[in-house]
């Protein structure tokens, strides 16, 4: 890798062997996400997804090997369930402007006084400036969806990481989440990972790929194409013929 590469790395897995009481449930796995890329995490429920993504956001312990994220770089995740109370009145830009409060503790009360201001650019980048003064529990799930991705954002995060984000979401609100994330790629230069099992719009959106299967016992990282070429992940999700040339086999499950 260059120094150029280096220097736009974000986060980086060098055998990193991922599991619980020194139990690996994956083969080693090497991989860097860098500035530009979007990669998706891809494979069957109860595959080791979760587990790598407990391991990359610092809550489990590697099993072995290095989960290193870069100097300096700012996380952001979107979990796959919202543990907000709904029965707690709040605003939109209230729930965004929490994300700024992580850490503070004790000084809550004096969150920093740009707050509004910041919650408010979060949430028009996420596209959901209309809903700022609406209640959080009054809203669709597709919106929902974007006031969490505005409190990812909200803290100018270098690596977003979502877990399962349009799983709730009809075609529609799928599709503004993929363009919204595209943006953010484009203007922000972020990196961003993905974990899905509707596969349809992140293997098109998608730059690199993460498949891992712990039954098997199979890695495959890289590339969209060079991922989709392996003989594994082929026969998993391609191997039906696709009238529209894209997609085809288990590609939504």
């Amino acid at each position: 890798m260059s120094t150029t590469d280096q220097s736009r790395t974000l986060y980086t897995a060098e055998g990193l062997s991922v599991g619980w009481e020194n139990r690996a449930i994956l083969p080693p796995i090497d991989f860097a996400v860098s500035r530009g890329q979007l990669w998706g995490l891809i494979g069957r429920n109860g595959s080791g997804k979760s587990t790598l993504l407990k391991t990359l956001l610092g809550v489990t312990r590697p099993v072995g090997g290095a989960s290193r994220l870069g100097h300096g770089v700012r996380l952001g995740f979107v979990a796959q369930r919202s543990d907000w109370e709904l029965a707690v009145p709040a605003r939109c830009v209230d729930v965004v402007a929490g994300g700024l409060d992580v850490g503070w503790g004790a000084l809550l009360p004096f969150r920093r006084r740009d707050w509004l201001g910041a919650a408010l650019t979060a949430l028009s980048e996420a596209d959901a400036e209309k809903l700022a003064v609406q209640q959080f529990s009054d809203l669709s799930e597709g919106q929902k969806q974007r006031v969490w991705l505005a409190r990812a954002l909200v803290e100018n995060p270098d690596l977003l990481v979502l877990d399962e984000p349009t799983s709730a979401l009809d075609a529609e609100a799928e599709v503004m989440v993929f363009d919204v994330l595209a943006r953010w790629l484009r203007e922000r230069d972020v990196g961003v990972l993905v974990a899905s099992h509707h596969l349809g719009l992140l293997f098109e959106r998608a730059t690199h790929l993460l498949y891992v299967d712990g039954d098997d016992g199979v890695v495959v990282a890289g590339t969209r194409e060079e991922v989709l070429r392996h003989p594994t992940v082929a026969q998993r999700y391609l191997r039906a013929p696709d009238p529209t040339g894209k997609l085809g086999g288990d590609a939504h499950v």
